[in-house]
């Protein structure tokens, strides 16, 4: 049957001269979906887990907006945006699923566009004509059509007409990378809506899109044993009509008007296809593209964990170096490398270069490298900003924990722990990853005690077990944000007032997340706000917080609450009377775990009105560190 369909696809072409369309079923191809992809690639990759569709309440989704209309039928698109009012305007993600140009849907990708709404992007993620249904080059003139209603609605969603991207995976990378290529080809418009509207785009992500149709890295094509995606979509054979497999390759058209481009790859080589061949003509005409390529990877890479979360950090990264936001002014700029192209190739040496009694701001750029040092960033050195080159690979490290012995003959206890410690006031710390990597069974073992007034940390990872983050001053101020923060027991604790904005909470032991000391005259201790509370599968039974000391003050406002936490959601601890004044609260959580009816008695749930007093300028006391 497959010899006989691709005999007749070849007569038609061949005898007709125009496009076959033996491929135009008018029925939707679902052959290629997660559950698919998943059964497909669990026997290579045992440990794969779906990313997980969440529905957080600070991101709005609007769905099945006719973006549209064809001959053939309306089409749609849906739009996930923070509904936090934002000084400026958003960037807009635009991102084109795969499936081989036939199947897929735009519903495949909305894990990935919640986590990237949540960072502060509009994401737009449209159906198009698939082989199905038109032929090429209709899924084109579709995408354009989709970048000018962006560009048209930008004012309701609060896009930047200048900061559109384009982003896509598999054949919907390649989509992506088209769009890039042709920015101001007119004949590639097509007669699609809105066409008095540009169609530009400011930046590409491809995500393992072929680059070329006829190349000798390309697999596709191959139609011996049946008509490949590829044939279908053009409705010609790669020998038949190969000037139209040229002209439908991004670079082919790949030039100075190609906007910069980001290409994140699996382990398949043959989806990196003509990539080496498109950096070349971006690079003569000075056009920044970075290529990431996720080793060992299947080709739905992600689509599921472990690659997941790197995807989202990849994007983001990219997309914050291409639409930077204005630097704050250093008066001294210091960097690390561990290579010796830096000014000091340790992070304590370029530290204790920071003049006695700083009162400049002093940044310090931390080049990828594992740094295993004992980091301390004494009070006498203020206004510091440490700023790593990637937060997944600028790790700095260190493995003391209690029991421990140190050099000096002392025995390390949870106080002397710490891997990083900042003592000095006016603290930042962005793009970095703070481990103790003592080990599971090691006990107390601190990644990070800060003990300063107005610490900042952004988009940073908190990597331990037991005790890895130590907030150890009552008249400390901290704000996390965007951060990442992962232990089994007591992993945040101590006695600072801290505010934790869009943050990862991740348990890996049926314990305590929190332990907080909040003085009693503290009205506010730990304060996570729109936060996601997650954890390994098999746990059931970890605990909001415990009372540490008899005021503990920790509040969860708009937080998604995992099937780890327990149904009481705190813990009274060593039986205790601690519990007895502790002020443990919650506020419009949602999760399969937040359940109020069974917390217990001692916790409260908070009214709109008692709400009103957790905002951040009162919660830390007048200070702003969004400024």
């Amino acid at each position: 049957m497959k010899k006989y369909f691709l005999i007749l696809f070849s007569i038609m072409a061949l005898h007709a001269g125009s496009q076959s369309a033996i491929g135009i079923t008018g029925e939707r191809d679902t052959s290629y979906n997660i559950t698919n992809e998943y059964t497909k690639h669990l026997k290579n990759y045992p440990a794969i887990q779906i990313a997980k569709e969440k529905s957080y309440q600070y991101i709005a989704a609007e769905k099945n907006i006719t973006y549209c209309n064809t001959k053939e039928r309306e089409l749609k698109l849906d739009v996930f945006y923070p509904t936090e009012k934002a000084g400026k305007k958003r960037i807009a993600i635009i991102f084109i699923h795969g499936g081989g140009w036939r199947s897929g849907n735009k519903a495949m990708h909305y894990p990935l566009l919640q986590e990237l709404a949540a960072l502060g992007y509009v994401c737009i993620t449209p159906e198009y004509r698939l082989s199905t249904e038109a032929l090429y080059p209709a899924a084109i003139h579709d995408i354009k059509s989709v970048i000018r209603w962006a560009r048209k609605n930008a004012a309701k969603y609060n896009i930047d007409v200048d900061k559109i991207v384009a982003a896509g995976h598999s054949a919907g990378g390649e989509l992506a990378a088209f769009m890039g290529a042709t920015n101001g080809m007119k004949q590639f418009e097509g007669e699609g809506c809105d066409k008095n509207v540009s169609s530009k785009v400011n930046a590409v992500i491809d995500l393992d899109g072929t680059l070329a149709f006829i190349h000798p890295e390309s697999g596709e094509g191959d139609d011996s044993k049946r008509i490949s995606a590829a044939t279908y979509w053009f409705g010609y054979s790669k020998t038949e009509n190969p000037e139209i497999w040229k002209q439908a390759a991004p670079l082919t058209h790949v030039g100075k008007h190609t906007p910069p481009t980001q290409f994140i790859n699996s382990g398949v080589a043959r989806m990196h296809a003509g990539r080496e061949d498109f950096i070349a003509v971006l690079k003569q005409h000075k056009i920044y593209s970075e290529a990431k390529t996720l080793e060992g990877s299947p080709h739905s890479f992600l689509l599921f964990n472990p690659w997941f979360d790197t995807t989202i950090v990849y994007m983001d990264k990219f997309l914050r170096k291409v639409f930077p936001v204005e630097q704050k002014k250093f008066a001294k700029e210091i960097t690390v490398a561990q290579n010796g192209s830096g000014d000091y190739t340790t992070v304590q040496a370029a530290i204790n270069a920071v003049p006695v009694n700083n009162k400049k701001p002093v940044a310090i750029t931390i080049k990828k490298g594992i740094y295993k040092e004992k980091i301390l960033i004494d009070s006498l050195r203020p206004f510091i900003t440490l700023a790593g080159q990637d937060k997944l690979n600028t790790i700095l490290t260190y493995n003391d924990h209690t029991g421990k012995v140190a050099p000096n003959g002392d025995t390390i206890n949870t106080r002397t722990s710490w891997s990083f410690k900042i003592l000095a006031d006016n603290f930042t710390a962005i793009d970095i990853t703070f481990q103790n990597d003592a080990g599971f069974t090691a006990g107390q073992a601190v990644a990070v005690e800060s003990n300063g007034d107005k610490a900042i940390f952004k988009n940073c990872r908190f990597i331990g077990n037991q005790d890895v983050l130590f907030t150890n001053s009552d008249r400390s101020r901290q704000y996390f944000e965007n951060c990442y923060i992962e232990g089994t027991t007591d992993f945040i604790f101590g006695s600072s007032t801290v505010w934790f904005e869009k943050c990862r909470i991740y348990s890996k032991k049926n314990s305590h997340i929190t332990a907080a000391s909040t003085p009693k005259e503290k009205e506010f201790g730990y304060v996570f706000n729109w936060c996601e509370l997650d954890g390994d599968t098999s746990l059931h039974s970890v605990s909001l917080g415990r009372p540490w000391r008899p005021y503990s003050a920790v509040a969860y406002l708009h937080c998604y609450i995992g099937q780890h936490i327990k149904a009481e959601g705190w813990s009274v601890w060593n039986n205790n009377s601690n519990h007895l004044n502790s002020r443990y609260a919650e506020f419009n959580n949602f999760g399969p775990s937040y359940k109020p009816e069974g917390r217990v008695k001692w916790s409260k749930q908070l009214s709109e009105e008692e709400a009103k007093k957790y905002r951040l300028l009162n919660v830390l006391s007048g200070w702003n560190p969004l400024k």
